[in-house]
């Protein structure tokens, strides 16, 4: 019976750590940042536990049948999960609705977010901490064996280790937030059903051969030795419990640094942390009858030992990390194998320490049992010890990392366990007292930490996302922030800032050079949305960053004021390593900086912005994911005025297009038009959205305001360099693929979840290639009337762009000799002076413009020598495609085509040339023949992606729709 009962009370922990896995990410949604969401929930969650297990406590002394008790527990811990996510919606709701809490003050709001999280979180709790006291009261009545505590621990914990790998990694990607919350719930059930049994149909008192160990078999009591008053043990549950949580803030910071701050990585370090307390736990029940005190001041002192060596130790693990980048191969089946890595790693920095910190809470539970000889103190010991946690995880993450920064705050939590150790051994224990070799060993584990530190080009150095060299020629500043580590670097090149590792903006020394990189994707956020404005606006801008973003649209003078908000204030006091290239951001009286969550600003401040500009990190970055989340965005809509932007960027690489197409479903939700720009030589859009049609419309103004003129040319760059030149596409065009495709959601964190593996997988969004890389493009088909007025910018840029008159020198000497010359057309084809030329002309003629082409020498050269039939019957028939094309007789065209696929391989024709025929059978009304060239060019073709074979096959059905409605 006893294995059962272990067995269950490990699904309890699987259970519990499934709310506490769900709990963070619902909290970190509503308080705006993951680290203050992490936080919360583990005060919320630590502090439930505290006072059900007080409560528990007090309860299960006059309770005849605690394992019934435990199952009513359960079913109402099932009905709490159940009832969690409306509960959860009903309350933020109330917050963003209620006049009364945008009336308050920026940190009012933020007290009232946490009673509201805490009002719906705190109760489910307290009753999962008083599963523990009803339980061991249960078992040790059952058996009258002190060896069920630690037993209980360990195993409890091991199902909560495992509850939040399987919530991580399992759940919450298959089936979302709440369906896991009832998957939870289920467990509950079970449980309180299965125990309400047990309890109802055993005996409530141990039956005559389960009587109590024996009073000689506890050593402290047969030999008389001293102990400390009963209340001490008490406050030395809590201080341990506080240590072991200041550990764990630090390390998730520090193997944020290493492992990638992704929602995955913390769950495995929250995973590993919980493992190591299991395997003590279940030591612990080996050493009963040995010096209870000795035990548990040598686990205090090697649990302060094992952290500091986290800091003396800590190259290696970067090291192996760095080396990982050679060994796994960026696949799929890589992936599993890196996060194995990643897990083995998180287990060997944290399972030493939490090791001797799980064997703890049931050595002093044990202890104070025997001293009192009732379960009274079960539930007491474990509400300190939880009081402890909850100290520490508040402290730790928001006043020791910032104030001690992360050695500091490592020391010092070590410092304190040593203390509890040391001064329990020496005062209680006189051969500890007088023993030489005990104080040197004290002295060498101690004082290392004096000399040591963590080197900041080390765990700054990203090893996560690539192989680094760990120690380049930089100059770099770090500051541990309440919610990221950053830090600056200056390189001999360029300077750079970066998050938890992770860079997030870039600037070139070189100021003589046109701007580049990521400076030209945060100019890019500035000017795109600017060239929309032709009137005087107010602005907000969510991320602070380098401060370039905010000083280039300072720079605009129809900016009348600009409120910017940054959550992190080391990102503020870093950024100033940009001054003064980014002064405006610092010193323009229109710009006013806060230091908040963006959702508690924008709700407090009460006013509407003509334009609001979201520039976050990365989606694979923990909390970042829900910043493109339609839930998100159907918010942030309250505070813009009619006619309003908003703007985003987000990156091509290290994502996928169905992320892509999920986020941009997720704006397509809330804003009725969204149009997207590429961000010139670099892997990034620009995601611009409104309720009205958006068009740069001010874009002439860059041209004759002199103060953008001369902001123009100190970067370098022409004045349309940021206009409809870059237009790739809107929502409206994409109407068809975005169909089916399931909206970004807080509650499906379907960005979230996929994020990190496309990190590794170094894959790509590849729609940018889809509508970017064309003669007869999509856009032309997709929406006529919106491409015609942004179509002439793209084509003065393409005029503009500098030719290479050597090869047009070479493709009119090689036209004009094969029109003068008298040759078998059939050997032209096969000369390799042709094939240079075919290849030569086809870079040619894709940099000129359809609209053009009967002005450019070399089209018209061409042109003459095809109707004279000098070139090969295969030239001439793919020029005429596109000649009728151009003159825009599409059936001509298309019936060209026809021709050229009955005639010629056309799997063996560039993606280029297959694109063209499929968008002009389509503007041609003839989806029959795109169906045959997607099926047998198309649709196993390797250089088209799933994203545009996923295009063609809905707009060949929706061709197909309208062709049968006009008959």
């Amino acid at each position: 019976m006893n294995f059962l009962v272990y067995f269950l009370f490990a699904l309890s922990g699987f259970a519990g750590l499934i709310y506490e896995g769900s709990w963070a990410r619902y909290l970190k949604l509503f308080l705006g940042h993951s680290s203050y969401g992490q936080v919360l929930t583990l005060c919320i969650y630590m502090g439930g536990l505290a006072i059900g297990s007080f409560v528990a406590g007090k309860m299960v002394v006059h309770t005849k049948r605690p394992l019934l008790g435990y199952g009513i527990v359960e079913l109402a811990i099932g009905i709490g999960g159940v009832a969690y996510h409306p509960l959860y919606n009903w309350l933020t709701g109330i917050f963003y609705d209620s006049e009364y809490t945008a009336s308050l003050t920026s940190r009012g709001a933020e007290i009232a977010k946490v009673i509201l999280a805490t009002g719906s979180t705190l109760p489910i709790a307290i009753a999962v901490g008083m599963t523990f006291p009803f339980i061991a009261a249960g078992l040790m009545r059952k058996s009258g064996a002190e060896v069920s505590l630690p037993m209980l621990y360990f195993t409890n914990s091991l199902g909560s280790a495992i509850g939040i790998l399987a919530t991580s990694y399992l759940l919450i990607p298959e089936i979302g937030n709440h369906a896991t919350l009832c998957v939870a719930a289920s467990i509950n059930f079970l449980l309180a059903a299965v125990f309400s049994f047990i309890g109802v149909t055993t005996s409530p008192v141990p039956p005559k051969d389960a009587a109590p160990e024996k009073p000689d078999e506890d050593y402290v009591a047969e030999h008389k030795l001293a102990m400390p008053p009963k209340d001490t043990w008490f406050w030395i549950a809590a201080i341990t419990g506080l240590t072991s949580f200041v550990y764990e803030i630090v390390w998730i910071r520090l193997l944020s640094l290493l492992l990638g701050s992704s929602s995955h990585s913390f769950d495995q370090m929250l995973s590993a942390f919980i493992l190591g307390l299991s395997l003590g736990s279940a030591v612990s029940g080996k050493l009963l009858k040995k010096d209870s005190l000795v035990v548990l001041s040598m686990a205090q002192i090697l649990m302060a030992f094992f952290a500091l060596c986290t800091l003396y130790f800590h190259q290696p693990f970067w090291g192996m990390m760095n080396e990982a980048n050679q060994i796994f191969n960026p696949t799929s089946d890589g992936y599993v194998c890196w996060s194995l890595f990643k897990y083995a790693l998180s287990l060997l920095w944290m399972v030493p320490t939490s090791f001797f910190a799980g064997m703890t809470l049931p050595l002093i539970t044990l202890i104070l049992t025997r001293a009192f000889k009732s379960e009274a103190p079960i539930g007491k010991v474990y509400g300190w010890n939880t009081l402890g946690s909850i100290v520490g995880s508040a402290g730790g993450g928001l006043l020791l990392l910032p104030l001690l920064q992360l050695k500091g705050a490592l020391v010092t939590a070590a410092i304190l366990d040593f203390a509890i150790g040391f001064l329990l051994l020496v005062i209680y224990r006189k051969r500890f007292r007088y023993s030489v070799m005990f104080y040197i060993m004290v002295c060498v584990m101690i004082m290392p930490a004096i000399f040591v530190k963590f080197d900041p080009s080390l765990i700054t150095s990203g090893v996560f996302r690539s192989y680094k060299n760990m120690h380049p020629n930089e100059k770099i500043q770090v500051i541990d922030g309440k919610t990221a580590t950053i830090s600056f670097h200056e390189s001999p090149v360029h300077y750079y800032v970066k998050t938890n590792g992770k860079a997030d903006a870039s600037m070139s020394k070189n100021r003589e050079a046109p701007i580049s990189s990521d400076e030209l994707t945060q100019a890019a956020t500035a000017f795109m949305p600017m060239a929309v404005k032709t009137e005087p606006y107010d602005a907000a801008m969510v991320g602070f960053g380098s401060g370039m973003g905010a000083h280039y649209l300072l720079a605009d003078p129809l900016l009348k004021d600009f409120d910017c908000v940054e959550i992190e204030q080391a990102m503020m006091d870093l950024a100033k390593g940009f001054y003064p290239w980014n002064y405006r951001g610092y010193d323009d009286p229109r710009i006013h900086i806060f230091i908040d969550d963006a959702t508690t600003f924008f709700h407090t401040n009460r006013r509407k912005y003509d334009m609001i500009i979201s520039v976050p990190s990365n989606p694979w970055v923990s909390g970042v994911a829900g910043l493109f989340a339609h839930e998100f965005y159907a918010k942030m809509r309250r505070y813009m005025r009619p006619g309003a932007l908003w703007v985003q960027w987000i990156q091509t690489y290290e994502f996928n297009d169905l992320m892509f197409l999920n986020i941009l479903k997720a704006l397509d939700t809330v804003f009725p038009y969204v149009s997207l720009y590429k961000s010139t030589d670099e892997p990034d859009i620009i995601m611009i959205a409104s309720d009205e049609p958006v068009l740069q419309k001010g874009i002439g103004r860059f041209s004759t305001d002199t103060a953008l003129v001369a902001e123009f040319n100190r970067i370098h760059r022409d004045p349309e360099f940021f206009g409809e030149r870059n237009f790739l596409f809107t929502n409206k065009m994409l109407k068809s693929l975005l169909e089916g495709v399931k909206p970004n959601s807080l509650f499906i964190p379907m960005v979230d979840n996929k994020a990190e593996e496309a990190r590794f997988v170094h894959s790509e969004a590849h729609i940018v290639q889809v509508f970017d890389s064309c003669e007869i493009c999509w856009q032309q088909y997709l929406d006529p009337e919106d491409y015609a007025l942004r179509r002439p910018a793209r084509v003065k840029a393409m005029l503009e762009e500098p030719k290479d008159e050597f090869k047009k020198a070479g493709l009119l000497a090689y036209t004009n000799e094969l029109a003068n010359a008298e040759v078998n057309v059939d050997s032209v084809e096969a000369s390799v002076g042709y094939q240079k030329f075919r290849e030569n002309y086809a870079e040619w003629i894709r940099n000129v413009p359809m609209e053009t082409r009967d002005s450019d020498e070399v089209y018209v050269k061409v042109g003459e020598a095809v109707q004279k039939g000098v070139f090969p019957k295969s030239f001439a028939d793919e020029f005429n495609i596109m000649e009728s094309a151009r003159e825009g007789v599409y059936k001509q065209a298309a019936l060209n085509i026809a021709d050229f696929y009955d005639h010629y391989e056309m799997t063996d024709m560039s993606d280029v040339f297959l694109r063209n025929c499929i968008v002009i059978a389509l503007l041609a009304g003839e989806p029959e023949l795109a169906d045959v060239i997607y099926r047998n060019a198309i649709q196993k073709n390797e250089n088209f992606f799933a994203v545009e074979k996923r295009l063609i096959e809905r707009e060949i059905q929706q061709a197909r729709r309208k062709l049968n409605a006009k008959k």
